[in-house]
């Protein structure tokens, strides 16, 4: 696998059982279980004490309602992003594609690495897309910064291994970067929240922070100067972006591993303690107390589990899809509008369009749910599951769309656990479809729906 080589197994197998939330986080740091770990690296810690977890909740579990299992054989999620014309893949084979997108076809543009017997290892969350570089984060331990136009790392494209040089964690955590293009920011397996120059690569003065006490799954959200992200530890941080000093934590009930909302000065994000967190973005206190998440509601207190996939919102309400098949649509208030059944556990983060909001089940079920009422609008079904957070296209440069014969904006982009991507549109009741199907593995075109 060469220098690109995979260090890591953190999310092989991991399986969602609800009714031991807890009990799976907590038992790792019992001391009993210590002696395990001794003699192995610390980013293994997880995949080796995991699987004698399993064993032990196999037999607790009988008659139970077990959660689906997101794990995705260390091969990553197939990440997607759009920009200006151009599709920014994370492939399961460990490699990033831009692929040109003319709208009912799309053509290899470039990979990375380009020797296919070479590996990243794996990509969880979408790249970001810069004035002139491709962030990626990766399962190796590796942040990379690519030249977007050409996929390489020479001239103005840099990599750096993240934490340990000679030993880096697992990056689960996507990459962040500053309004002003300065700075990208990643969590790390080791616990720590590292800030890089987005042009050189080289650490900033304050980093990494070293507040959190486990591992960094949540993909980090700057806003007015300030980082927002969840731990393993379960909590919330906020982290001043130039000095990396602490500003406030918040505790939550169990681990945090979705990206944080800012939304009308407040931070949303959900925990695995089934609740949603709303807090004040200067202060992290609760907005309604610290007695409920969701006071004045009546018919609603906590889903009915994790919190795997971030909120999203339009101008009025939030939307926080969950482990439980459930979208709940909140105002700003704090009070249940509406919530909408699907028929299975929702891990990627939905979208906003104008037309509605789009869920995809992790069954491949993609659906659009009216903003105001929830009614679902069927879309085509895909042929695999989906984990990774949907995408819709962002343009870097504000003339760019302008001057493109491909507007990407009625669409939204889908990668799934085999390695299929796929452009669907959603600009209306009367014309949702498939554009395209690419299948990252083969970088050929696929079937578009499932038989």
């Amino acid at each position: 696998m060469g220098r690109y080589r995979l260090r890591s197994s953190t999310l092989n197998n991991m399986t969602l059982l609800t009714p031991f939330t807890y009990f799976i986080h907590r038992i790792l740091s019992i001391k009993e279980f210590k002696w395990i770990t001794l003699r192995f690296r610390p980013n293994d810690r997880l995949a080796i004490v995991l699987p004698i977890l399993l064993i032990i909740l196999a037999f607790s579990v009988t008659g139970c309602n077990a959660g689906r299992n997101l794990g995705a054989q260390d091969k990553g999620w197939s990440p997607v992003v759009a920009s200006e014309g151009v599709v920014y893949v994370g492939s399961i084979t460990g490699q990033v594609l831009a692929l040109k997108d003319d709208g009912r076809s799309v053509q290899l543009i470039w990979s990375f690495p380009e020797n296919e017997d070479e590996s990243i290892g794996g990509v969880y969350n979408p790249p970001v897309v810069g004035p002139e570089l491709l962030y990626v984060a990766a399962l190796n331990g590796t942040l990379y910064a690519l030249d977007k136009r050409t996929g390489q790392l020479d001239g103005i494209g840099w990599s750096v291994n993240v934490g340990n040089p000679s030993e880096p964690s697992s990056l689960v955590s996507g990459v962040s970067l500053s309004p002003d293009k300065s700075i990208v920011v990643v969590g790390s397996e080791d616990g720590n929240l590292y800030a890089y120059d987005a042009r050189t690569g080289v650490l900033r003065s304050g980093y990494p922070f070293e507040g959190p006490e486990d591992m960094i799954w949540s993909t980090p959200v700057i806003n007015n100067g300030v980082v927002y992200f969840g731990s393993h530890d379960n909590h919330i941080y906020a982290v001043d972006l130039l000095s990396g000093t602490e500003k406030w934590r918040r505790e939550t009930g169990g681990a945090v591993i979705a990206s944080p909302l800012i939304f009308k000065n407040r931070v949303i994000v959900g925990s695995f303690d089934r609740k949603l967190y709303v807090l004040r973005e200067e202060n992290g206190i609760p907005v309604w107390g610290d007695q409920s998440s969701f006071p004045g509601m009546n018919n609603f207190k906590q889903a009915n589990n994790w919190f795997w996939a971030g909120a999203v919102a339009d101008n009025s309400t939030i939307f926080a899809a969950n482990m439980d098949g459930n979208v709940y649509a909140i105002d700003t208030e704090g009070n249940l509008r509406w919530k909408q059944q699907l028929d299975g556990p929702i891990a990627s983060t939905p979208v906003v369009m104008p037309t509605g909001l789009v869920v995809a089940t992790k069954k491949g079920d993609v659906k659009r749910l009216d903003l105001s009422s929830g009614m679902i609008n069927g879309l085509p079904r895909l042929a695999s599951e989906v984990r990774s957070p949907l995408s819709v296209a962002s343009a870097i440069n504000p003339n760019a769309l302008a001057s493109s014969q491909q507007d990407q904006s009625d669409s939204v982009f889908i990668g799934t656990q085999d390695g299929l991507i796929y452009r669907l549109r959603v600009n209306s009741n009367q014309d949702q479809s498939h554009l395209w199907c690419f299948d990252s593995e083969t970088k050929s075109a696929c079937s578009a729906s499932k038989e």
